[in-house]
This record gives C-alpha cells, sequence and structure tokens, in this order.
C-alpha cells in the first residue's frame, strides 16, 4: 500500500494566515546592518575631529559609501520582508 505524501501538521488554522518571518531571517543580514550603523556612527565621530581638508574630503566620501550601503542593506530586507530588523535599523535621519 502506497502512502500519499501528508502535510506536516500545524495547530494553526489554515484560514489565518501565518507569520513566516522568522523563517526567512537572516541574522546575518542583520549583523551586516549593525556594522553598517557603527561605522557611521565613527565616521561622524572621526569627521568631527578631523582638521586636514584632505582627510575631511576622505570622511565625506566613506560616508557616502557608508550611506550607499546601508539603504542597499534596509532594500535586501524590505524585499525579504524582515519588518522586525526593518523597525529595529529605521532609516537615518
Amino acid at each position: 500500500m502506497v502512502q500519499a505524501a501528508q502535510k506536516p501538521q500545524t495547530l494553526l488554522s489554515s484560514r489565518i494566515p501565518r507569520d513566516t518571518e522568522h523563517e526567512r531571517y537572516h541574522p546575518e543580514l542583520e549583523e551586516e546592518l549593525k556594522e553598517c550603523l557603527f561605522c557611521l556612527r565613527r565616521n561622524e565621530m572621526m569627521f568631527d575631529l578631523e582638521t586636514d581638508t584632505d582627510l575631511i574630503e576622505q570622511r565625506i566620501y566613506e560616508r557616502q559609501a557608508l550611506l550607499a550601503r546601508y539603504r542597499y542593506l534596509l532594500s535586501r530586507a524590505r524585499e525579504l520582508g524582515l519588518h522586525t530588523v526593518l523597525q529595529k535599523y529605521q532609516p537615518l535621519g
């Protein structure tokens, strides 16, 4: 006797949409967001301390690159539907 493939049993009703965010969760994406925000804060602090015009310019370009990375990571989190991560790492103001 051949058994038909069984659906995994769940306690949730099939009529109630499941919150599958935890199934899509990417901890490495959250770590990258944390690191990017840390680098942005460090960049801001170092910018405030610079006195050489070339180094000030370097900090400005570095900030632009970090902001581009931050925007990319946020858009990636949006694509994956990671609302918890998006709420935790609100866009910079």
